[in-house]
């Protein structure tokens, strides 16, 4: 979109702050998968680590924004470290970007069925508890590859590992394949677990919508507001 015109679009909408920096959002749909960098946080920089990404943090959209049936918000459902399934909205996120960065993918040609079934298996979920690695085990995650395989698959309901699984779940068998983010597994359960954010930000299964990287990979840093 032209700067010119994307301007004009933020005038006549009351953006939030990160939408200032990075496009506004377009419309969402259910099952849209959010990616999330936190800054100034050990515990997330400890993942960045150990998962080799930019991006430390996965949530599923539960309920777009739709005005005409009454719903003013994007909302998101996510594991939680350390309290587990919850559902937010959006907006925590887009109101502080000092503190949070967002990108949005999308699977691709997923139909309407498959995308009610993913959203029934995370309401299912919600209040499942989060596995509590102790900040022990993060740092010695995060300083040996050995270590963070065996970490990663003790982390249940992890928040790509939870992604991973609605989707699973959610498909026909013989659809798994197209909703499948990581290619070296052994089984659906080991699939579940050892899936992070990066898989999922670097997958072909799925297309960026909103805040899409460069072509080297790198992620342009925000501007000061």
């Amino acid at each position: 979109m032209p700067k010119e015109e994307e301007k004009e679009k933020q005038e006549k909408y009351a953006c939030f702050p990160l939408e200032k920096i990075r496009g506004i959002l377009p419309p969402l749909r259910e099952a849209d998968i959010v990616l999330v960098h936190q800054k100034h946080s050990f515990i997330r920089f400890l993942l960045r680590v150990i998962t080799n990404s930019y991006w430390d943090h996965v949530a599923l959209v539960l309920f777009p924004k739709n005005p005409s049936k009454g719903q003013f918000y994007n909302q998101i459902i996510e594991a939680t470290y350390p309290r587990g399934i919850e559902i937010h909205k959006l907006e925590k996120y887009l109101k502080d970007p000092g503190t949070y960065d967002i990108a949005i993918k999308r699977v691709p040609n997923l139909d309407e069925a498959t995308r009610k079934r993913t959203v029934a298996f995370m309401l299912m979920n919600v209040d499942a508890p989060y596995y509590k690695g102790s900040i022990f085990s993060f740092i010695f995650a995060a300083l040996s590859k050995k270590f963070s395989i065996k970490f990663l698959a003790q982390q249940r309901f992890c928040s790509s590992g939870f992604v991973q699984k609605a989707f699973y779940e959610a498909a026909n068998w013989d659809e798994r394949e197209k909703l499948i983010f990581r290619k070296d597994y052994l089984s659906p359960m080991e699939l579940q677990d050892l899936t992070t954010p990066a898989d999922i930000a670097n997958s072909a299964n799925t297309v960026w919508i909103y805040n899409q990287p460069m072509p080297n990979g790198k992620i342009c840093k925000p501007k000061k507001l």
